[in-house]
């Protein structure tokens, strides 16, 4: 994912804050401070154990945020992705990714970020598959202020103009609604 989509995608979810959120994150705010005073406290004893809470504490201030936003989005802001169709074209250097979104969450959206990424279809296994998923051919990240409806469907169209990639692809798509 390039830095223009990783921003776009902070920004919009920084935006998009609920409730839940805010409260997620005074609690981790709230929890490092308290886990910093403790450190402090412990500090007049034992510096290792001092020294484990200050690096305890800012691994759990810098790892938190993923794991918060993503229980928040798997519980209030469900969404589900299929892809019906990715096609090269022949007289074209162009890839169309055809796919439906589909809102599982109880409330209305009014905003959707999309993430197309395309990969090499390759027949690695195991760390080497891992190692192809980090880096795609190509991706997209687009941005659609459509309402969606709780239980309803959106379909969904990407083309990657320029495509030059001869091999076998397969495309992910991912959706972030708010």
């Amino acid at each position: 994912m390039n830095t223009d989509a990783l921003k776009l995608s902070l920004l919009t979810y920084i935006k998009h804050f609920g409730l839940y959120d805010y409260l997620a994150f005074s609690w981790l705010f709230f929890t490092f401070i308290i886990l910093i005073i403790l450190a402090s406290l412990v500090a007049r004893r034992s510096s290792t154990a001092s020294l484990l809470l200050v690096i305890f504490a800012l691994l759990l201030l810098v790892i938190s945020p993923f794991f918060i936003k993503e229980k928040l989005e798997e519980t209030f802001r469900t969404t589900t992705t299929e892809i019906t169709m990715v096609k090269k074209l022949t007289f074209s250097a162009s890839l169309i990714v055809e796919g439906n979104i589909y809102n599982k969450s109880t409330k209305n959206f009014s905003l959707c970020l999309i993430r197309t990424s395309i990969f090499k279809q390759t027949g690695a296994q195991g760390f080497k598959a891992y190692l192809n998923s980090l880096k795609p051919i190509s991706n997209q990240s687009i941005l659609i202020t459509k309402d969606l409806l709780k239980e309803d469907s959106m379909e969904y169209q990407a083309v990657f103009d320029g495509f030059e990639y001869n091999g076998d692809v397969f495309a992910t798509l991912k959706a972030e609604c708010y």
